[in-house]
C-alpha cells in the first residue's frame, strides 16, 4: 500500500508466542520507517491491552498492525469496529497457532508479513457477532473448546500448536455429549454434540478440517460445523479418518451450512470459546455475521473456494455403531 505520509500505529504484545515481540520490534520499525511510514511504537501490558491502546491512539493514525496472537488480533479488531473509522490493520502474527493468518495467506515469518503489509492492499473480511461481543474467526462449544484457553501459555511458549494436542490427549477420557438446538438460517439441528462451532477459518487449533468447502472470508456468511456425539468405536474412528482426510462434510456425524444467522440453545450452561479465548457460559446465544467488517492487509487478494453441494441430513450414509 502507499506509505507516503502515512502514520503507522505499531502495537507488540510481548508475551504472545515465543514471546519475540520485543526482539523482533526495532527490525519491523526500520522495515516500515524505510518504505515511508511514520511509525509509533506501543507495547500491550497487564494494565492495557491492544484494544486499550488502539482505543486511546487510534484515532491519530492511517491504520495499525498488531503483532501478537489471536487474542492480539481480536482486540485490535474489535477497538476498530468501535471507532467507526474503517481504519485498515494489519497483522504479524506471534501465537501459538495463528489460525485466521493461515486462512487468509499472512506469512508466518516476521519479516515476511511485514513485507506482505508494506506490499499489500486492505481487503473487507467479515467478523462474527457472538450476543455482545464481537470474534474474529471462531465461537465454538464442546469437547476440547477449552484447550486453547486451558493449556498452560508456558507450554504454549515451548511447544506452540503442539501444547493444544498435549492437552486433548489428557481431556479425551472425559469426553461428553452437549444437547444444544440450532437454528440456522432458518434450519433447525436439535441432538447430542461432541463439538460446534460458527467460524470463518479453515482452520481451528492448527488443525486444517476446512479447506475446499466453500469457505470465504467477505461472502457474509460464517460455517457452522456441528459433531454428533460418538457411540461406539465405529463412529470414532469415522470421524478420525475424515480428520485425517482433512474432509469432514461427508460424514453423517456431521451437520456442515453456510450461514449468516445461527442461535445456539442449551438445557444448561455451556462454554464457549472466542478465537481461543474464553467466552462465557450461555444458555442462549445467538450469532450474527457482520459483512465487510474491517480491512486486514493482505499481499495477495484473499482465497475464494467454491461451495460444495450440501446433501440433506437423510440422504447421508449411516455409520453403524
Amino acid at each position: 500500500m502507499d506509505a507516503a505520509g502515512k502514520k503507522l500505529l505499531l502495537v507488540i504484545n510481548p508475551v504472545s508466542g515465543k514471546k519475540l515481540g520485543r526482539q523482533y520490534s526495532k527490525m519491523i520499525i526500520d522495515k516500515f520507517s524505510e518504505s515511508g511510514f511514520s511509525v509509533t511504537c506501543i507495547f500491550t501490558t497487564v494494565n492495557e491491552n491492544a484494544y486499550d491502546m488502539t482505543m486511546k491512539r487510534g484515532k491519530e493514525f492511517d491504520l495499525v498492525v498488531c503483532v501478537g496472537g489471536d487474542g492480539t488480533l481480536k482486540e485490535t479488531v474489535c477497538a476498530v469496529m468501535k471507532l467507526e473509522n474503517d481504519m485498515p490493520i494489519g497483522y504479524i502474527p506471534m501465537g501459538s497457532t495463528n489460525d485466521f493468518a493461515h486462512s487468509v495467506g499472512i506469512p508466518d515469518k516476521v519479516e515476511k508479513a511485514v513485507q506482505a503489509i508494506i506490499d499489500g492492499e486492505p481487503r473487507a473480511v467479515d467478523m462474527g457477532q457472538f450476543g455482545d461481543n464481537v470474534f474474529v474467526y471462531v465461537a465454538g462449544f464442546g469437547n476440547y473448546t477449552a484447550i486453547s484457553y486451558s493449556a498452560s501459555q508456558k507450554l504454549k511458549n515451548i511447544f506452540g500448536k503442539n501444547a493444544y494436542y498435549m492437552q486433548a490427549v489428557k481431556e479425551f477420557f472425559h469426553m461428553k455429549g452437549y444437547h444444544a438446538r440450532i437454528e440456522a438460517d432458518g434450519e433447525v439441528f436439535e441432538d447430542d454434540y461432541f463439538y460446534g462451532e460458527a467460524s470463518n477459518s479453515y482452520s481451528v487449533g492448527g488443525i486444517p478440517v476446512l479447506h475446499n468447502i466453500g469457505v470465504r472470508f467477505d461472502d457474509g456468511k460464517h460455517e457452522l460445523v456441528l459433531i454428533k456425539m460418538f457411540h461406539g468405536p465405529k463412529q470414532l474412528a469415522s470421524m478420525f479418518r475424515s480428520l485425517i482426510k482433512k474432509d469432514i462434510t461427508d460424514n453423517d456425524l456431521v451437520v456442515f451450512r453456510h450461514c449468516d444467522n445461527i442461535r445456539f440453545s442449551f438445557d444448561e450452561p455451556t462454554a464457549f470459546t472466542l478465537d481461543g479465548e474464553f467466552g462465557g457460559e450461555q444458555t442462549d446465544i445467538q450469532v450474527k455475521t457482520i459483512k465487510h467488517a474491517v480491512h486486514i492487509i493482505t499481499a495477495q487478494p484473499l482465497p475464494v473456494e467454491d461451495a460444495p453441494e450440501v446433501e440433506a441430513e437423510e440422504e447421508k450414509e449411516t455409520v453403524e455403531s
